[in-house]
């Protein structure tokens, strides 16, 4: 499906004009600035002598290639920086560019909660239709998208329940980089060039505001003697131009060890321990455990499939339910701690060719 009206579309544009470099590379270093200054340390007057603001660094890498495909939702990669656990969003502990931050989102955080943390991230996706040799429009195809987000995260904890907040900025389009970002990996990697970019989504700044909340059961039967398990549900809700949507489900791991927190799937809320961390043991000693995701998903808005809201663009019949399964291993070594997911999705858009498949690999990195 395609919209255009009597007025100029993007598609009267090139999409490689210098302005429009220049635009996205000011976009991708000021979303990326901005995260690094926030996970920087507190100053010396203002800080705890004996504490760090900040606890861990994640980075993220979704990718269909891990499937054995190279479609869709093809490439995602985010940067987060974690801080340590703290008694609330004002505690002097955290840097005072957090606490500034926060007295803005105030209505936004968590509350009557024992312990909370929160997340600062970059993150950046590249979506692209089946057919790679077409330049022209594939009407029937999702539409060519990059996605370049700055996201502020806000965790509230107590024992087995926990609340996740957040809000997300960022921009859709050219802007975001990701003809050049996909064209810089296939290049290194002998792959082939996507050639339909020509035809990607106009630039529009994205926000989501978004609220998870999660619930811990500790299950006494385990698969093997010796091993733990627990299931982990969750729900919550997105708003915004970026993703508007409602989803629920479940989580199940098992082990020998089970971390404290609040899911290990990469692509679930709170994964892969940014729960606030009540004691951390970084014994030089492998521990993995595995896991299962069902993720369920009501969608009223995506920006990727829906096309741009304030502008004419390429579109798709969007399905408005879409479920998710998960399966994979996460671990941790030391201050290390990592996990590996691959999932699989029903149809996201009336047409779909096959059923989307996914990737995705996180790696912390404590302090």
């Amino acid at each position: 499906m395609y919209r255009r009206s009597k007025q100029s579309s993007f598609l009267e544009f090139p999409a490689h004009q210098p302005s429009r470099r220049r635009m996205g590379m000011t976009w991708c270093s000021l979303l990326f600035a901005g995260a690094v200054s926030f996970s920087g340390a507190a100053p010396a007057a203002e800080a705890e002598p004996a504490d760090t603001s900040l606890q861990a660094i994640t980075v993220r890498i979704d990718n269909d290639f891990f499937a054995g495909r190279d479609r869709g939702y093809s490439n995602g990669v985010e940067v987060g920086f974690v801080s340590q656990t703290v008694d609330s969003f004002q505690d002097a502990r955290l840097p005072s560019s957090y606490r500034l931050l926060n007295r803005v989102t105030g209505w936004l955080q968590p509350q009557g909660y024992t312990d909370y943390n929160m997340t600062v991230s970059v993150s950046h996706g590249i979506f692209t239709p089946t057919d790679w040799e077409e330049e022209a429009l594939i009407e029937d195809d999702r539409p060519y998208a990059g996605a370049l987000i700055f996201e502020a995260n806000y965790n509230g904890r107590n024992d087995n329940t926990m609340r996740a907040t957040g809000i997300s900025l960022g921009i859709v389009g050219p802007s975001a980089q990701a003809e050049e970002l996909q064209r810089a990996v296939h290049s290194l990697l002998g792959s082939d060039r996507f050639r339909g970019w020509d035809n990607q989504l106009s630039d529009e700044v994205v926000f989501r505001l978004h609220s998870h909340w999660l619930r811990r059961y500790q299950l006494r039967r385990a698969p093997r003697e010796n091993w733990k398990s627990d299931l982990i549900l969750h729900g919550g809700g997105n708003i915004g131009n970026l993703l508007t949507s409602a989803n629920t489900g479940v989580e199940w791991r098992f082990g020998p060890q089970l971390p404290d927190n609040f899911g290990s799937a990469p692509l679930l809320p709170a994964a892969l321990n940014t729960a606030p961390e009540r004691s951390a043991d970084y014994s030089r000693r492998l521990k993995l455990h595995g896991f299962v995701s069902l993720d369920l998903q009501l969608i009223a808005h995506d920006i990727t499939l829906d096309g741009n809201l304030w502008k004419d663009s390429h579109s798709v019949d969007r399905e408005p339910f879409v479920a998710q399964l998960g399966v994979g291993v996460a671990g941790s070594y030391g201050m290390w701690q990592f996990a590996f997911a691959r999932f699989v999705r029903t149809r996201e858009f009336a047409g779909q060719s096959e059923k989307p498949q996914l990737g995705s690999v996180t790696i912390r990195r404590n302090f």
